[in-house]
């Protein structure tokens, strides 16, 4: 299966990474690296399937107490889009938003 990282996904990702080097030491920065590169590997090979939004066509998984991913899973296509890194500790009204911006239709 294909990993594409939207746009979205990769700013947020740094930026959590940039969050985490601010706030902790390097090593937890390699840790969440590693725990983001598990959750990748797992998802795309069925291990891990995540929680379906009912509204919109985006899973959600819970990769850290702080973080959350939210992701695109096209099987006719082998795809996964990682779409976006989220802090969990962020005003959801925001987070309502983003997600809307990935409706298709």
């Amino acid at each position: 299966m294909d990993v594409i990282w939207g746009i979205k996904a990769k700013h947020s990702y740094f930026d959590e990474l940039e969050r985490i080097h601010t706030f902790h030491t390097v090593k937890e920065v390699e840790k969440f690296i590693h725990l983001v590169e598990r959750v990748i590997l797992n998802l795309r090979t069925g291990v891990l399937k995540g929680k379906v939004s009912s509204t919109l066509d985006i899973n959600s998984l819970v990769i850290s107490k702080q973080t959350t991913l939210f992701f695109a899973l096209d099987k006719s296509n082998s795809r996964l889009e990682l779409l976006l890194f989220w802090r969990n500790k962020e005003d959801p009204k925001k987070l309502v938003k983003l997600l809307k911006g990935f409706q298709t239709g």
